[in-house]
């Protein structure tokens, strides 16, 4: 049914009263949901005794302070703080500068039954750099979380907002102000006690500020809608690990460059384990079909692997491998205006003390174009496949408070190799890092 959706009729209302219509309805969600979260959004299996006290959730209290049935819990967001020594991502004529990034934020909890919860979280974040004025900005983000936990079923729903300035991806080394505004949802049903079906969809639409980059308009090749539909049958082979087999469904829409629009199917099998176990998280492979509507196809091996290696209470050993097809930012002369991306990640996380921690990391990156892009430089045209190596390694030694605030040193060093000189930087960020993480749901 998704297939043949185009856009919406917000494509013929101007930028801005689009962006400002969004803006109203997402904020009118959000009042919302704190409205009917404190009025009480309780099953009437589980409402209170009139004059009863609301009980605390079971486990980790959900916020800082309690106001009735909420939980508020203010918080400063700090990315980073420190020297980006490639401020602008060049391969010549690096320029350093001062930079940190943060800001206020607001989560509000409406916990009801055991482990269900309303969740509520936005605010604002600021990008400064001490001599770059023009890399400057301040925006925000919002999400509200709705989740669902019974005996045999999970529901969760989610809607988020989020206004951003930074590189998009690694093909793109200016930064790009972006809108992204999405909803997903997830059910799972237990069948029984060894079988389980999954069933997940979503949507994401991003728009991209028109913005020339080496002859490309990103606002043309950024801006897109997203739509999302999957499936999994899951087997309990142990309390500990499931045997996975499933599928999943996009469609592309590019609203201002219809000719981009597709779909990829994607077919998977493997396996998951518990965060208790001794190797825990996911070891998903399959194949992925990538197609136009106009007809072009690339198809290729496809696998998301994110495991880790409990060592010890205080020792984790972890790898990550990724590959799958992606929409390239570029214009291509293959079938199909997409990369190859692909990346592997080792790391190591050490417990030193109580709450003192060290985390080691390296990664490994390609992007390989389905053909040849053209770019425009101050020095002419210049066409090739693009072929790039990434590698980065980093390191963070820090504290850490509670279970949510973590506040560390933190070194990042950058190189990647590409048939184009422009692509070709280098760079080192390191500073100060203090951090907030609120919780996040994990579907199993």
């Amino acid at each position: 049914m998704l297939a043949g959706v185009k856009g919406s009729h917000l494509q013929h209302v101007p930028a801005d009263s689009r962006a400002m219509w969004r803006r109203v309805v997402w904020w009118g969600f959000l009042w919302a949901g704190v409205f009917v979260g404190g009025a009480g959004l309780v099953p009437a299996q589980e409402t209170p005794l009139a004059g009863a006290p609301t009980p605390e959730p079971a486990g980790e209290r959900p916020g800082l302070f309690r106001v009735g049935s909420l939980y508020l819990t203010p918080y400063i967001a700090i990315g980073s703080i420190g020297v980006d020594t490639n401020v602008f991502y060049t391969a010549t004529d690096r320029q350093t500068d001062f930079t940190a990034s943060g800001g206020p934020g607001l989560e509000i909890v409406r916990p009801f039954g055991r482990e269900s919860r309303l969740r509520i979280d936005g605010g604002l974040d600021y990008l400064y750099f001490a001599k770059t004025d023009s890399q400057r900005k301040l925006n925000g983000y919002g999400t509200a979380q709705l989740d669902f936990v019974g005996v045999k079923t999970r529901l969760f729903v989610e809607e988020r907002y989020d206004s951003s300035y930074g590189r998009p991806s690694y093909e793109v080394n200016e930064r790009v102000q972006q809108e992204t505004e999405g909803t997903r949802g997830f059910l799972r049903r237990n069948l029984g006690d060894r079988f389980a079906l999954a069933f997940s969809g979503g949507r994401k639409r991003m728009t991209t500020d028109s913005q020339d980059y080496l002859g490309t308009d990103l606002g043309n090749t950024l801006t897109t809608d997203r739509y999302r539909a999957g499936g999994e049958l899951r087997l309990a082979l142990s309390v500990k690990t499931q045997m996975v087999g499933g599928g999943e469904q996009e469609w592309y829409r590019y609203p201002r460059l219809p000719e981009r629009d597709g779909d990829s199917t994607k077919a998977y099998g493997g396996f998951r384990t518990d965060e208790t176990a001794l190797i825990a998280g996911q070891a998903l492979l399959g194949y992925q079909w990538f197609r136009l509507d106009t007809g072009g196809e690339r198809n290729g091996f496809y696998a998301n692997v994110d495991a880790a290696w409990n060592l010890s209470p205080k020792t984790k050993l972890g790898v990550r491998y990724r590959r799958d097809i992606d929409y390239s930012a570029f214009a291509t002369t293959g079938p199909t205006p997409t990369n190859l991306n692909e990346t592997v990640e080792v790391y190591l996380d050490k417990l030193l003390a109580r709450n003192l921690y060290l985390r080691l990391f390296g990664r490994l990156g390609t992007l390989a174009s389905d053909g040849e892009i053209t770019i425009v430089t101050p020095d002419g045209i210049e066409t090739a496949v693009r072929d790039d190596r990434v590698r980065e390694a980093g390191a963070e030694f820090g504290y850490q408070f509670r279970t949510r605030v973590r506040i560390g040193v933190t070194a990042v060093y950058t190189t990647r190799e590409s048939p184009f000189e422009t692509f070709g930087v280098e760079g080192l960020l390191a500073g100060l890092t203090v951090q907030y993480n609120p919780p996040q749901p994990t579907f199993r």
